[in-house]
């Protein structure tokens, strides 16, 4: 049977170290903690976590809330969250909001009340009304995807990824826009702003699916496009710009089904750069987030926090850049 002194050994620590790493003590450099970890995992080590969590007065347990967990963007972060919080000895609880704002509400009491440690959330919107009391609670969280005032975020700017794709249409001669998600959005609001600014009338830049179904209902969203793109003038060559990549996808499927050709009278451009852009046909264009990064920095952040014995009242803000990767769509 391996003991923490074996683990000790191996990661060149002392069996402190050791004991602090496992459980969830600050002090130890993120280094140490990656180092004694590997070998926990190596050698198929099982702490008592019962014992280490009570003394420690930690749960070493994370909530992560998520909008939609049918968005592939979604799944794969949460794929990265999961990696990196176990290699520092936290499990994760995974909790589905559906876009619903009074669900969001519901999980955050109950992760609350199961002790976690800390929390990562995707919002379900920027104006969300839990966002006033997530800034007040004594939980440690840090939101991950968006920006926001006054709470610890690691996202990517999404008004510059809006940016991006106004540009990127302006140079390929797109004479009509619109935008495929809620008015609200910053995506959406990068991308006016930047039209507007080169001179484009605001009559020829339009909102599609402006509604709050628009997180898990793509059903409806695939009716709305064909709705607007049978009404479009097909004279003047569209470039549609989707919140994310599962709607850049119905984009497409509709222009199929109205016979629109793909780029050549319908520009598409997702957003989020997921797995599914490459796996399908035409490959699709979308706006790059470095998800990995994300989720690597969303659990340092959050990890930190925890480790502070007093919550610093300045809020962390981390903003990757953005970037467009063009393919066949557009």
């Amino acid at each position: 049977m391996k003991t923490m002194k074996d683990i000790a050994r191996l990661a060149g620590v002392s069996q402190s170290t050791v004991s602090r790493v496992l459980s969830g003590s600050a002090g130890v450099s993120p280094a140490r903690k990656a180092k004694v970890m590997e070998w926990v995992r190596k050698l198929d080590f099982e702490p008592n976590f019962s014992a280490q969590t009570l003394a420690a007065k930690r749960s070493l347990l994370i909530g992560v809330v998520v909008p939609d967990l049918m968005n592939p963007y979604f799944a794969e972060i949460l794929a990265h969250i999961e990696k990196h919080a176990a290699r520092n000895g936290y499990n994760v609880i995974i909790s589905n909001s559906a876009g619903d704002q009074k669900r969001e509400r519901e999980i955050i009491k109950s992760l609350k009340a199961r002790q976690v440690d800390g929390i990562l959330i995707g919002l379900s919107s920027p104006e969300a009304p839990l966002l006033e009391e997530l800034k007040e609670q004594k939980v440690r969280t840090v939101i991950f995807s968006q920006e926001y005032d006054g709470i610890d975020c690691v996202g990517v700017s999404h008004k510059k990824g809006g940016a991006l794709v106004a540009k990127h249409f302006l140079a390929e001669g797109i004479e009509r826009f619109a935008f495929f998600g809620p008015a609200k959005d910053d995506k959406y609001l990068g991308f006016r702003e930047t039209l507007i600014g080169a001179g484009i009338q605001k009559d020829k830049i339009e909102v599609i699916g402006n509604e709050d179904w628009w997180l898990t209902m793509l059903d409806r969203g695939l009716k709305s496009a064909i709705e607007y793109l049978s009404s479009v003038n097909t004279d003047l060559k569209l470039g549609v710009f989707s919140v994310n990549d599962p709607f850049a996808l119905g984009i497409v499927h509709a222009a199929q089904e109205l016979n629109l050709k793909v780029p050549e009278e319908v520009a598409v451009v997702g957003f989020d750069d997921t797995f599914v852009c490459l796996n399908v046909r035409p490959t699709l264009s979308s706006v790059s987030q470095p998800i990995e990064e994300i989720g690597r920095l969303a659990v340092e952040m959050l990890l930190k926090r925890i480790d502070e014995s007093e919550s610093n009242s300045k809020e962390n803000h981390i903003l990757l850049e953005p970037k467009l990767i063009r393919r066949e769509t557009s």
